[in-house]
């Protein structure tokens, strides 16, 4: 604030300053931080003033950076952003199959039409899996809003079955780990063709779940891939 940053008022962990005709954008999150400007010398000097507040701190200022679990890289050439996390993958899958045997299928989709099903007549897993079922999910739930999107609808509805899993909802559990196991040189790419435009979809399916219930979706771009669905 000394030095002029105002803080964004939808999201207090941003702060920006116009500096020589361009907006310097800071966000923190934690000990994790992130600046930008298009101007490498004023980043370097707002460095070294924070530096001289806090203490020393590392600098990175390639292209690749590992932040909050995410491996980001910045192609400048395409103007865009790719984001994996792999190695988040790689344990969860590498862990079932140490415990459960090798995944084995390969599917062209991370759930089936039956997804939203549930077979009321199905065993209720053992405690272990259970377990095991309740800690995957989360962590994909984490990866998913961060990584891997295309596995949203199919957790999203996982998640609602954490409570009392069943051998049904272990298959569409094992279904999106075979998938990712299939697909895990995947990464996200999202760019903005204008900082200006954001376009949102969102639609409606009325009475398609069995209790007669609807279902809402949408999604949030500026131009390439989804940053929100």
């Amino acid at each position: 604030v000394n030095e002029g940053f105002v803080l964004n008022p939808y999201d207090k962990c941003v702060a920006n300053k116009m500096i020589n005709g361009e907006q310097c954008t800071i966000a923190w999150y934690v000990d994790d931080n992130v600046m930008t400007h298009k101007d490498g010398t004023v980043l370097k000097n707002v460095f070294d003033k924070i530096c001289k507040v806090f203490g020393d701190m590392d600098l990175n200022t390639r292209n690749k950076h590992d932040f909050l679990g995410m491996n980001i890289e910045i192609d400048r050439k395409d103007k865009n952003v790719r984001v994996s996390m792999k190695e988040q993958l790689r344990e969860t899958i590498e862990l079932y199959n140490s415990e459960y045997g090798q995944l084995g299928n390969r599917f062209i989709s991370p759930a089936g039409h039956h997804l939203f099903e549930v077979n009321e007549e199905a065993c209720v897993l053992d405690v272990e899996r259970k377990e095991f079922f309740h800690s995957v999910t989360a962590k994909l739930l984490h990866i998913m809003k961060r990584a891997r999107p295309d596995i949203e609808l199919a957790i999203s509805f996982l998640c609602t079955r954490v409570q009392s899993p069943s051998d049904d909802d272990w298959k569409k559990f094992k279904r999106v780990l075979g998938w990712l196991e299939s697909t895990i040189d995947d990464v996200r790419i999202i760019g903005a063709n204008s900082l200006e435009n954001i376009f949102t979809w969102i639609d409606a399916s009325y009475g398609v779940h069995t209790n007669m219930r609807g279902h809402t979706g949408g999604a949030i771009s500026m131009g390439y891939g989804i940053i929100h669905g």
